[in-house]
């Protein structure tokens, strides 16, 4: 049988905000063989300014992300050096989204990570639970001040000697590190590393959710371990499941619940589970660890399985996206008119042959000009060009101090700020920059 391919892979973001977090350095480690290491740095979009305090974190000198290819041009080699089976990240959640992101940033199907036997691990988790349930093999940080630093940096030094070979925040610093960690675990304790996939494959949790077996979630921040059972599905990603503790805790199925449920609402222990969240479930059993509750009667749970189906949603709705920022209108990319007008765009060998694919949809037409914009500007019309170059200086110029994309006066008064704490080497020449670029807009 051929060995699962895995590894590690972080991304470093121009900003945090969603759909305004454009990688600019990705790294991959193969967790199999620690010295396959991959670093893809690519310039930022021409319509983005560096981040201050990106730049910072990563000790970044803010050229560096003004040169180099596009991100467009990086993404090919991005998906290469992502084939793998399991894919781990420390935050999981920040560095998927992140990859999301780009791809819709660059007209590219968003979710090809998310598809078909691919799993996601989220290292931070996992890596958090073998230290509560094997406290030889990982040793978390103490709690101070009733706070868990579980920062990649922490945990490392809590558990390794000091290795000057590892940058921190610096993506390939952290993905070797991170790469430790998960295999001094793997090593250590091969029974919990064989269960890695399972606590995060949507696949092991239908399956769990299908035979209504208890389960446990994990809430690293606090090393807490909450035990559930799945009553009724709502669809084939959510179900209602009793939180035990909760249910035990406050006298069980009272006659308040009921009132509660028939009332259309859900009692303190009844909750809404999503199967493809990026934290982990697990069953108690797969590691022989003591259960904290027994189940609910037999009578209780059909009584409230009832009062489900008879009053409560059985169709999860999502709340609408009602963001006016393109960044930000994902779901539903691309269109079902656009797929192909997309594999045309991608396939086409020239800027001049792009330029000319049609697009259906709104956004489509809007990635598809921001996209020529940042690699091959002068095919772009002079009228068209010009209304991209006054939706630039607007966003540029802007004053609101919660935009979530970097603004000149933003990113001066973030230079400022630094500059106080004597923090100006990676800022040489940008404050000017910026400066002599706020003049001539």
């Amino acid at each position: 049988m051929t060995e699962e391919t895995e590894c590690v892979f972080d991304f470093e973001t121009n900003g945090t905000d969603k759909g305004f977090r454009l990688p600019h350095q990705l790294a991959v480690i193969d967790l199999n063989n620690l010295d396959n290491l991959s670093v893809i740095n690519n310039r930022l979009p021409t319509y983005d300014l560096p981040s201050p305090g990106a730049l910072k974190a990563t000790s970044t000198p803010w050229k560096k992300l003004m040169e180099g290819p596009s991100l467009y041009e990086s993404i090919p080699k991005i998906l290469e050096s992502l084939d793998y089976d399991i894919l781990w990240a420390y935050n999981s959640q920040y560095d998927s989204n992140v990859l999301t992101e780009a791809l819709y940033t660059s007209g590219f199907f968003p979710y090809p990570h998310k598809m078909g036997d691919k799993v996601i691990c989220d290292a931070l988790p996992f890596i958090s639970l073998a230290g509560k349930i094997y406290p030889k093999t990982i040793k978390t940080p103490e709690e101070i001040d009733g706070k868990r630093n579980q920062s990649l940096s922490n945990v490392f030094m809590n558990n390794f000697a000091k290795d000057d070979s590892i940058i921190w925040h610096q993506a390939d610093g952290d993905v070797k590190a991170t790469a430790k960690l998960l295999n001094k675990i793997k090593f250590e304790q091969p029974d919990y590393w064989a269960t890695r996939t399972k606590m995060f494959s949507k696949f092991a949790r239908y399956k769990i959710f299908s035979d209504k077996a208890k389960f446990a979630t994990y809430y690293f921040p606090k090393q807490k371990i909450t035990e559930f059972i799945p009553v009724v599905d709502i669809d084939n990603d959510n179900y209602y499941s009793i939180n035990l503790e909760e249910f035990f805790e406050n006298g069980c199925l009272t006659q308040k619940n009921i009132s509660t449920l028939e009332q259309g609402k859900k009692p303190k222990w009844l909750k809404e589970t999503y199967l493809k969240t990026p934290g982990i479930i697990f069953c108690p059993e797969w590691y022989d660890l003591e259960e904290q509750y027994q189940l609910p009667s037999k009578d209780q749970l059909e009584i409230i399985s009832n009062l489900i189906k008879d009053y409560l949603p059985l169709k999860k709705e999502w709340p609408k996206n009602e963001s006016d920022h393109l960044e930000t209108q994902i779901f539903g990319f691309p269109s079902n008119e656009d797929k192909f007008a997309w594999e045309e765009f991608h396939n086409a060998n020239s800027w001049d042959k792009k330029i000319q694919v049609r697009f259906s949809d709104k956004r489509s037409k809007r990635i598809a000009q921001r996209i020529i914009f940042d690699n091959s500007p002068e095919t772009i019309d002079e009228e068209p060009y010009k209304i991209l170059l006054e939706f630039i200086k607007s966003r540029w110029l802007s004053n609101d101090f919660k935009s979530p994309w970097i603004t000149i006066p933003n990113a001066l008064r973030e230079i400022e700020k630094f500059e106080e704490q004597e923090e100006q080497e990676i800022f040489e020449g940008y404050k000017d920059y910026l400066m002599e670029m706020k003049e001539n807009l």
